[in-house]
């Protein structure tokens, strides 16, 4: 099936109008989070297959079927952004965990030398560094303030508006292609409902957390991807999703949840409209009972993943050869033997000591940052809690990978100005609380400056 005319004259429009503006930002701290959204978009859409791998002509097919090669192009458009400004690396927090998934990746990168070809196991490995390198410095790069958080996490909505608007051109031109299987559980421009449940989990409390963060003036816009977030989760019928969902919200809500409440009746409503229109007018049924089953999914998949490794466990079977995936871990250790199983408990590990020293840290910090390190804590919990039953801790393209990075990395850098917060390097201005929108304020480095007054 081929791009209709008019969408691939905006593809077009759209490819040159963000060409122009990668290339303004080749010098600026932004021009890192140009590639970056590309990566996350490419991560969040795969091959379109049915039940019986048969391919789905979607409007989107063609580039559905190079999102590989368009990750790393992105990748590689990041490095030369990286290369440019080395300088804002300089004094950066790392964070110990995001590289040690980034070693996860290229361990598996070099272990497919065996698994397939000298030649594939070339290109992993250059795949590996063209990609997993500039998505760890993107938040370093980035973050020379607190407050840069939500520029981050500005451009993980964008994207999730631009994923969103692709899923609604596909529905407007053919909607059975956003779902799979008889149940037409939702799986979006994914190849899978619960691939699409993990990305829609992450977006939904990104955008909570934003709609009660960042400026009043762009909260009708959070509010209205929230609610499209909402009715695609809940439609991919996805118990993981929603899982780590709660899972966020609770890190994000626990401080806020008096003015949480506000917000909640106009979701429900704009929920349940989206619902009504969905099954009325489109005619597809959400079959919600499956978010509230109790069958178990998982306990076959996790004892074949187990004896898989078992048989193999110096260098495993390869992720072509390993039947299931349905945790990361295992996973890991089927695909890649025991080597990987122990990259992957170390950057658990490592994970959770970060989140302790982030918990720590956390009351150094005045209390209006608070919410920056909850819900940094609250998407790495998301993190691997979704990892417990899916498979995306192996994913070289993935939104979780570009999800976790991101966090992770901004993690670092917030733990090291909560340190200067609390040995008096870094003084807050005065400021009038809850009022964002009104006041101007700025940030002294040097012990004990007072700010200057407005």
């Amino acid at each position: 099936m081929s791009i209709p005319i008019p969408v691939l004259g905006a593809m077009i429009f759209v490819g040159i109008v963000i060409g122009v503006i990668y290339l303004a930002g080749l010098t600026k701290k932004w021009g890192i989070l140009v590639p970056f959204a590309g990566m996350l978009l490419f991560g969040s859409m795969s091959l379109p297959l049915d039940w019986n791998n048969r391919v789905n002509p979607t409007v989107w097919l063609p580039i559905q079927r190079l999102r590989s090669e368009l990750f790393i192009a992105s990748g590689i458009a990041g490095l030369l952004v990286v290369f440019f400004q080395t300088y804002r690396l300089r004094d950066k927090n790392f964070s110990l965990s995001l590289w040690t998934l980034v070693l996860v990746g290229m361990y598996a990168a070099l272990l497919r030398f065996a698994h397939d070809s000298p030649i594939q196991g070339l290109f992993s490995v250059i795949f590996a560094v063209c990609t997993l390198v500039p998505l760890g410095l993107t938040s370093m790069m980035v973050m020379e303030k607190i407050e840069d958080l939500v520029i981050l996490l500005r451009t993980v909505i964008l994207v999730n508006y631009a994923w969103v608007g692709m899923v609604v051109i596909q529905i407007a031109i053919n909607p059975k292609f956003v779902t799979l299987g008889n149940e037409s559980r939702f799986c979006g421009i994914l190849g899978n409902p619960q691939h699409a449940g993990v990305l829609l989990a992450f977006c939904c409390v990104i955008s909570i957390w934003l709609l009660l963060n960042d400026r009043k003036k762009f909260k009708v816009l959070y509010l209205g991807i929230l609610g499209f977030n909402v009715v695609f989760l809940l439609w991919t019928g996805s118990r993981t999703g929603l899982g780590m969902t709660i899972i966020g919200l609770s890190a994000v809500l626990y401080t806020r949840v008096g003015r949480a409440i506000l917000f909640l009746p106009i979701l429900a409503i704009l929920t349940y409209v989206g619902l009504k229109v969905v099954v009325n007018v489109i005619g597809i049924d959400f079959g919600l009972e499956r978010l509230v089953s109790t069958t178990n999914t998982r306990d076959y998949a996790w004892w074949k993943l187990l004896t898989t490794g078992l048989e193999n466990p110096l260098f495993g079977v390869g992720t072509l050869e390993s039947e299931k995936s349905e945790n990361s871990w295992l996973f890991g250790f089927a695909a890649y033997g025991l080597g990987m199983l122990a990259i992957t408990l170390l950057f658990t590990l490592i994970a959770v000591w970060e989140c302790l020293q982030l918990l720590r840290t956390r009351f150094w910090l005045p209390e209006r940052y608070r919410p920056y390190s909850d819900l940094i804590m609250g998407t790495i919990a998301m993190y691997f809690a979704g990892a417990m039953l899916e498979g995306y801790m192996m994913a070289r393209v993935g939104a979780s990978l570009c999800i976790y990075v991101l966090v992770a990395g901004a993690g670092a850098m917030i733990r090291k100005y909560a340190r200067q917060y609390h040995e008096g390097d870094l003084v807050e201005a005065q400021w009038e609380p809850n009022d964002y929108d009104s006041y101007e304020y700025e940030y002294k480095y040097d012990y004990g400056d007072e700010p200057s007054s407005t």
